[in-house]
């Protein structure tokens, strides 16, 4: 079934502070909604007290990202380890395998929750000029995503669909949806802030998925888009 990734940029959102434990509750409830629909994957909101880090494919590890992120989302592993130095550790691994630097940053957590971390390449990073370049690094990921599973740590990795061969079918890029649940034209190929939070969905149409990304906006009072995620069956 196809996947989605509802997200909200990373940006203070206009509410007044004695509104927040409302939102708060109105978005759980959302989330308990769509876990008892079945349709419910994963869902989190990145922690920026916690600096985001680059790994690059040789390993070294830098600073960053920048505040503003030149390009879209272009893929994503999440997973749950005991520390920062874990996640770089598969921040590292996953570089290799992608041939792609990946960012790695923490989500926030509740006094009782594990740690958990998203790493991610921007849309248009993967580049290689050979069909077995392609083929090699699509076995060569798939190697440690399967790594991950196997040490028990693996969450989540899809990487998103910009471009997909049938015009027919439908793209990542489905659209946003305002804070009041409207669905509007986006989102723009440009991106003013790096993600904030995202929840991924599991649902035949990408007309649910906006239903689903509504409903999230409504309860969150925060703009969302909506973006497909390319089929891989080695990994779902």
């Amino acid at each position: 079934m196809p996947r989605y990734l509802i997200s909200f940029d990373n940006a203070a959102p206009d509410l007044p502070e004695e509104d927040l434990p409302d939102v708060a509750k109105a978005a759980q409830a959302v989330r308990e909604e769509a876990t008892e629909a079945g349709v419910f994957v994963f869902a989190g909101e990145l922690d920026y007290a916690v600096k985001p880090i680059v790994v690059a494919t040789d390993g070294m590890v830098t600073d960053g990202p920048y505040p503003e992120s030149k390009e879209l989302l272009g893929g994503i592993t999440i997973v749950e380890v005991t520390s920062w130095e874990a996640a770089l550790e598969w921040g590292g691994k996953i570089a290799v395998g992608c041939r792609t630097p990946q960012k790695v940053r923490a989500f926030r957590r509740g006094r009782d929750e594990p740690a958990r971390y998203l790493i991610s390449f921007d849309n248009g990073d993967m580049k290689f000029p050979t069909t077995e370049d392609w083929v090699a690094v699509g076995e060569t990921s798939h190697a440690v995503i399967q790594e991950a599973m196997d040490a028990g740590v693996y969450i989540y990795a899809g990487g998103l669909d910009y471009a997909p061969e049938d015009p027919a079918d439908t793209p990542a890029w489905v659209g946003a949806v305002a804070a009041d649940g409207t669905v509007t034209d986006g989102p723009h190929p440009k991106a003013k802030e790096p993600v904030g939070g995202l929840t991924m969905v599991k649902v035949p149409t990408p007309e649910e998925a906006l239903e689903w990304a509504g409903k999230i906006a409504v309860a969150s009072r925060r703009a969302q888009y909506v973006r497909m995620f390319m089929p891989d069956p080695a990994v779902d």
